[in-house]
């Protein structure tokens, strides 16, 4: 896909910011949060904003933005990586929201931002006149330290008992939630996903939105933001909010091995670099992560090139993307495995930059939709014409 000399700028931005990310990696894991400082810098480089409508003062730029960018920003930093692609891409999906919505969410603000949360133990809604009513947790609320709002995943009861719920977005302002301070996380630990709770929480209807909306094609949002990228499918598609910085974290390690074995001796005085064994590790794992790279890139302009053509991806392609999206991440961890014995043991220490991003890429992997197992039998289903077992698919 072609990337315009803006773009390149601002992946240039991210790659310089690399070591300045690095230097900070240890201390966003002891306080289990990403620095105000990084959070900052990334705002004023505009890294949320790439996928937000140009009506709101957007970049509205395609998905593979965010491949490029995390691609540069993990390498550094896991958690700050996971932060970045975790706002950028709730932007992205307010832009297919109802109207109403946006107006809500940007209208006095264009530079708000939105986390997002899952429903935890006891988290439920029930309908009432006008919207919905939510109380309990949702969990794993990325960003939420810096967002403005949360768009929360909500099951909706059937209207008369019958039939299953219905899954849906539903948008609420920090003002409605307080947060939990629960996330102590071995792998990403300075993503700060904390649960929010949310007691008798009034969601108007338009402040909703049901998944089956956002299944590529036409939305809400695509009649005031008529761009391709408003018609893509944000939960298949999307996920690379989750392999893009496991991407990053790969390169960053294979980095990071590359050069400690360059300047290193074995005890018996014979250079690393010089091993066979070193080098086929460093070879399979290149290779692994740029197969990653490629894969992710090629869903991506495939994608686009069914949005602009007018056309709307089935649920094989949706299927595909969100198997591509796991077995990405799994080159990534399997890279990293394979690079992690040349660390030796004099490398088993709290400030191993190595061993964190090994701990954050294995982290990365075990969110559900890029969860290699769950996604592999349910895209295997799929192409033997049986139902997914996702609904959001």
């Amino acid at each position: 896909m072609h990337i315009d000399t803006e773009q390149q700028n601002m992946i240039d931005a991210a790659r310089s910011m690399v070591p300045i990310l690095l230097s900070r990696a240890r201390k966003a894991e002891e306080d289990r949060a990403v620095p105000q400082q990084t959070f900052d810098e990334f705002a004023d480089k505009g890294f949320f904003r790439i996928h937000q409508p140009e009506r709101f003062g957007g970049k509205a730029w395609d998905i593979s933005m965010m491949v490029r960018l995390g691609a540069e920003l993990g390498q550094g930093c896991g958690s700050s990586c996971w932060i970045f692609s975790n706002l950028a891409v709730q932007n992205w999906i307010l832009g297919m929201h109802n109207p109403e919505a946006q107006e809500d969410v940007w209208g006095g603000n264009p530079a708000a931002l939105i986390a997002s949360s899952f429903p935890g133990k006891g988290g439920k809604v029930e309908r009432t006149d006008g919207g919905l009513v939510a109380n309990g947790l949702w969990s794993f609320a990325s960003g939420v330290d810096f967002a403005d709002w949360n768009n929360m995943q909500v099951f909706v009861p059937p209207e008369r008992s019958e039939g299953s719920p219905e899954h849906r977005f539903a948008l609420v302002p920090k003002s409605d939630y307080r947060v939990v301070d629960d996330w102590y996380s071995p792998g990403l630990a300075g993503t700060g996903s904390r649960t929010i709770r949310l007691d008798n929480v009034f969601i108007p209807e338009h402040r909703t939105i049901p998944s089956t909306k956002l299944m590529g094609g036409p939305s809400p949002g695509s009649e005031i933001n008529p761009g391709a990228l408003y018609r893509l499918p944000p939960l298949t598609l999307g996920t690379k909010v989750f392999a893009s910085p496991a991407l990053g974290i790969a390169k960053g390690g294979l980095g990071m091995i590359e050069e400690d074995l360059s300047g290193r001796n074995t005890v018996g005085n014979a250079p690393m670099a010089e091993l066979p064994t070193a080098q086929v590790r460093i070879s399979e794992a290149g290779a692994q992560i740029e197969a990653a790279e490629a894969l992710l890139l090629k869903d991506c302009a495939d994608a686009m090139e069914i949005a602009e053509a007018g056309g709307v991806p089935d649920i094989k392609h949706r299927a595909r993307w969100r198997r591509n999206n796991a077995f990405a991440v799994q080159l990534c961890v399997r890279a990293l495995e394979r690079l992690n014995p040349l660390v030796g043991a004099r490398g088993l220490k709290p400030e191993n930059d190595f061993l964190r991003m090994f701990r954050d890429v294995h982290a990365a992997s075990l969110q559900i939709t890029v969860a290699w197992d769950i996604q592999a039998v349910n895209a295997g289903r799929i192409r033997f014409g049986l139902p997914s077992l996702d609904p959001r698919v």
